[in-house]
């Protein structure tokens, strides 16, 4: 009851301060919201940060926990303490640089298992839930599959601790990548100016969610720009809001109950041409 009234405040305070931004500062004037969207959005925002998140959570207890044994001989209470707190090159750094490193790091290995959500036919199609809205605002930024997230989190938070960063660290991590996300998702023209380049923004990541044949398989980095830049995938014009979103290779339910089925199915129904008659293969 506590987290439900936690929530029902946390949506209410988002949705004044991103209700402000968004009607002064939109990137779509014209994109409006439907009845069918804002239930499935609504509905993802009452499963995500529960039922999903604890999902997540245990998926990732259990990779760690078997790594674990891979590295020990069991997984006992001594064993998973000397795990955490065992010496290491990162451990040795100086706190700033520590702070660098795991950035940098966690940073790295999001944008890999985002590119291979993008790559992978299986992957695509729980990732193609969350790029369903062609509608794309703050609310749309929870429509995440916990196939999708389990994965995405394992991920980043596997590495981080086996290379010896303290878990509380990564713990606290990952709800603000969540909360970045959200704020990347918002229907706002922000760029940062000489900074669009350093840190993700909503213009950077709208692009992301884009339908436009251009910016298809672009800009998969959770919060530096200059690792798309690196390995070839920032898609970043100056001046230009992208106008259509949404999935082209997949037709995937509108709502909610249809999409957390969806990775279910053996194969997800595709379509054989955009809008626009060009053909695009699965995992764009």
């Amino acid at each position: 009851m506590e987290r439900l009234l936690g929530l029902t405040i946390a949506l209410v305070v988002l949705g004044a301060f991103f209700g402000v931004i968004e009607r002064l500062w939109p990137s779509s004037t014209t994109q409006r919201r439907s009845r069918q969207s804002l239930i499935t959005d609504l509905s993802w925002w009452a499963f995500t940060p529960i039922a999903g998140k604890v999902f997540a959570g245990v998926f990732v207890a259990v990779v760690i926990l078997g790594a674990a044994r891979v590295l020990g001989n069991g997984v006992s209470v001594d064993e998973l303490k000397g795990l955490v707190e065992r010496d290491t090159f990162v451990t040795r750094l100086p706190l700033g640089m520590q702070l660098i490193a795991f950035f940098i790091i966690a940073d790295l290995m999001g944008y890999w298992m985002h590119r291979a959500h993008h790559t992978f036919e299986r992957l695509w199609q729980s990732h193609a839930v969350h790029h369903s809205s062609t509608e794309l605002n703050w609310l749309s930024s929870v429509r995440v599959h916990p196939f999708n997230e389990a994965l995405q989190n394992t991920a980043i938070a596997s590495p981080l601790i086996l290379l010896g960063f303290q878990p509380g660290l990564v713990a606290a991590y990952l709800p603000f990548l969540t909360f970045y996300a959200i704020f990347v998702h918002a229907n706002v023209r922000w760029d940062f100016g000489p900074l669009r380049y350093v840190i993700a923004t909503p213009a950077f990541h709208r692009w992301h969610h884009s339908a436009e044949a251009d910016a298809l398989n672009k800009n998969f980095a959770g919060l530096f720009p200059i690792t798309d830049w690196l390995f070839g995938t920032l898609f970043l014009p100056k001046g230009v809001q992208p106008t259509r979103f949404g999935v082209n290779d997949l037709a995937v339910p509108k709502g909610f109950l249809g999409q957390l089925a969806f990775p279910l199915r053996r194969r997800g129904i595709r379509r054989e041409e955009t809008p626009q008659g060009i053909s695009i293969p699965v995992g764009a």
